[in-house]
């Protein structure tokens, strides 16, 4: 039999806090528009006990990843490798993380917050119920791929490279007399409805497509982000698009529960193996001149603004990638997991992986849920085919997140990695 239980708390950040994920933003935030919330499921089958804990954030350090499950190992008592912990990567949400140009953490606040997610799971783990697990899926058009739009001014549609992931996977828990304890939600798509003008807090599409899902169904609403580095919502602008980007998926949610089946082997399993990634270090003497070349722009830059942050930030990463550069590093740490829950597996990945990646371990594993932004957020994780084609996520955005750039070689390492936990299942 298993047993769940569910908690939430609010996590919104205090006013004047730097929101994240856009360069540029002119303050903090000045208000709240809709409601931050870390929600957690708990899970036993009598033998194991594992967790899911989502946060409306951007995403996480591995130093807050690693605080956090040692949190609740010592408070709920579930060892750190049987905890997944995922962001829904909105970009109109607090700063938890180092992107530069994007905001400053706040570390009262992060604190406070980790503070909220460990008491969310020690409350679900002292309320379990038994429940029937249940799956389903459906299908929805809000993402697009924002590196092959469908038609580019006069050039032909590159129809064959604009690929998104259409599938909403749920996973429902209910309990015997047929309330909606939990239901867990999977779909591919940025959290950027809501632009860099806006500085009101929002959780974006994803909370708006909770709130709906709870409404509707009851329960718990939790959301998984998919593998959408390269995918952004068709609708952008206003909190009007948020709440029909939400509905949209709400709705594909629903009917994926209307056509579920239950699942009979509900035995729990956690794995996950930990890659040192490859990375593509630059000599010193590129760094060297890349920071001569920044300061010169920036001695020429007389007031502040946007344009002066962004040449502070290139600094910053210059001075970094050096220092690590002297220290030795040539790899980075990336944790592929598996949570599987009798025959139904998520695979959870820490970055802003792009959706072939998704698309090909789907193609071999059927009904498999993969999230990004899970157990941490190492930046973009290209397809090795988007290496040669350059492009933002592969030549500028690792400059935010890190010091250097991931290598071709590092999609085959990671799909290898998850094909081995998956199969060490079957």
């Amino acid at each position: 039999m298993l047993y769940a239980g569910v908690s939430r708390r609010n996590i919104n950040p205090p006013t004047g806090v730097d929101l994240t994920g856009y360069a540029g933003r002119m303050s903090g935030c000045v208000g709240i528009h809709d409601d931050l919330y870390t929600k957690a499921l708990v899970l036993s089958d009598g033998n194991m006990t594992s967790a899911v804990v989502t946060l409306d954030l951007l995403g996480l350090d591995s130093s807050s990843v690693r605080e956090l499950r040692e949190q609740i190992n010592k408070l709920a008592g579930i060892p750190p490798t049987n905890i997944l912990v995922a962001a829904s990567h909105t970009h109109s949400g607090p700063a938890t993380q180092l992107l530069r140009a994007c905001g400053t953490c706040d570390q009262e606040y992060v604190m406070s917050m980790l503070g909220k997610a460990v008491d969310a799971v020690c409350e679900a783990r002292e309320f379990m119920q038994p429940v029937i697990f249940r799956v389903g899926r459906a299908l929805t058009d809000l993402a697009v791929n924002r590196r092959y739009p469908m038609v580019t001014n006069s050039l032909p549609p590159k129809m064959e490279k604009a690929v998104i992931d259409p599938e909403v996977l749920v996973w429902n828990f209910m309990l015997n007399n047929g309330d909606v304890l939990a239901t867990i939600f999977n779909y591919a798509c940025h959290a950027v409805v809501m632009d860099r003008d806006n500085l009101m807090v929002s959780a974006d599409w994803p909370g708006a497509a909770a709130r709906e899902i709870e409404g509707r169904l009851g329960g718990q609403a939790m959301f998984i982000q998919g593998c959408c580095g390269n995918l952004n919502p068709r609708w952008r602008g206003t909190f009007e698009d948020v709440e029909r980007s939400g509905k949209l998926v709400a709705d594909s949610v629903l009917q994926a529960i209307s056509q579920m089946v239950s699942a009979k082997d509900t035995k729990l399993d956690v794995d996950r193996e930990v890659l040192n990634l490859p990375l593509d270090v630059p000599s010193s003497e590129e760094l060297n001149d890349y920071l001569m070349e920044i300061q010169k722009r920036l001695d020429e830059v007389s007031t502040s603004g946007a344009d002066k942050e962004w040449l502070e930030a290139m600094k910053d990463w210059a001075d970094s990638a050096l220092t690590a550069l002297n220290h030795g590093q040539t790899t980075t740490a990336f944790e592929v997991q598996r949570f599987s829950v009798g025959n139904n597996h998520i695979i959870a990945l820490p970055g802003e992986v792009f959706v072939e990646y998704a698309l090909n371990l789907k193609s071999e594993f059927t009904g498999l849920l993969v999230g990004g932004y899970a157990n941490g957020n190492i930046g973009y994780v290209p397809t090795a085919a988007a290496f040669s084609e350059g492009g933002y996520e592969v030549e500028t955005a690792y400059k935010l997140y890190a010091n250097f750039k991931l290598t071709p070689d590092c999609e085959k390492q990671i799909l290898d990695s998850a094909r081995r936990l998956l199969t060490r299942t079957i």
